[in-house]
């Protein structure tokens, strides 16, 4: 289930059909109809795996590029240009952050009932969970 949300897809069923355009999830799933924000608020777990994410890499390329380049001001000039492909990578990692939420509630709080479209097989969720 982790790696079906690490991945975009559906916790659920694991279709990869959530994203209209890049960065937009739609509200439901096309296949199970599992609402991706079960709740509201539900995302403010994503914007913090979004956030976690987008710093931790913002601190391991300074330190990294503290250690090796030192005061090499064109060395310095090179890691904020990563920075900024990094900053970019917090905009690319928006809908992931949010199928991968969705699967890591998910995996806390099981499904209920009508929560899914009843023609889904629920069978195939439990197989996914255990």
């Amino acid at each position: 289930m982790f790696l079906r949300g690490l991945t975009g897809r559906c916790a659920v069923c694991g279709t990869n059909r959530l994203t209209k355009r890049w960065i937009q999830v739609v509200p439901r799933c096309k296949t199970c109809d599992f609402p991706i924000e079960r709740k509201e608020g539900h995302f403010v777990g994503a914007v913090g795996l979004n956030t976690i994410a987008t710093f931790g890499l913002l601190l391991i390329l300074m330190v990294v590029s503290a250690i090796v380049f030192g005061e090499d001001l064109p060395a310095f000039r090179l890691a904020l240009g990563a920075s900024v492909v990094i900053a970019i990578f917090a905009i690319v990692f928006h809908p992931i952050s949010k199928t991968l939420w969705s699967a890591i509630d998910l995996m806390m709080v099981k499904l209920e009932p009508g929560e899914v479209d009843p023609r889904f097989d629920p069978t195939d969720y439990d197989d996914a969970a255990s």
